[in-house]
């Protein structure tokens, strides 16, 4: 296959493989924690359809999350905006349907959770690499939730 990189036009689908021209496996550059992987343990999918490993450049990826699938509080070091696609996603007490989405600037704090149909969700960041900083102790993460039971009211 002849590489495309410098191409001015690369084509994609969020259905199809992965191409990995473009695929970066960890864009934290190996610093994810541990903990991370076992938490979400087969309940998000994270699909790259654009990446620029060399330069650090446009990122676009599609996350599909299992429902009742919690996000614990955390931030970015860069800006993004996430896109509802399919599903719904509850932001503390603001639910994004598929249409919706949010802008967020680096450095601010969110957790979230997938809707009782899951979500899809697309994720645009300025740059390919960033850093996810997790706020509290993951042994006082919340387990995901199962919209099959009623949700439990906060104390």
């Amino acid at each position: 296959m002849a590489d495309t990189r410098n191409e001015g036009s690369h084509f994609f689908d969020m259905e199809a493989p992965p191409d990995p021209r473009v695929a970066v496996a960890d864009p934290s550059k190996g610093t994810r924690p541990d903990f991370v992987v076992p938490y979400f343990g087969g309940r998000v999918e994270q699909h790259d359809l654009v990446s620029n490993p060399e330069s650090d450049g446009i990122r676009l990826s599609i996350f599909r999350v299992e429902p009742g699938t919690v996000f614990p509080r955390h931030t970015h070091n860069v800006d993004y905006i996430e896109f509802v696609l399919e599903g719904e996603v509850h932001y503390g007490n603001k639910v994004v349907h598929r249409g919706g989405g949010v802008f967020r600037k680096a450095g601010t704090p969110y957790t979230f959770m997938a809707g009782p149909a899951g979500a899809v969700i697309a994720d645009f960041r300025a740059h390919t690499f960033y850093t996810t900083e997790w706020l509290d102790d993951p042994a006082d993460w919340p387990a995901h939730r199962d919209w099959m039971e009623p949700a439990t009211p906060s104390s």
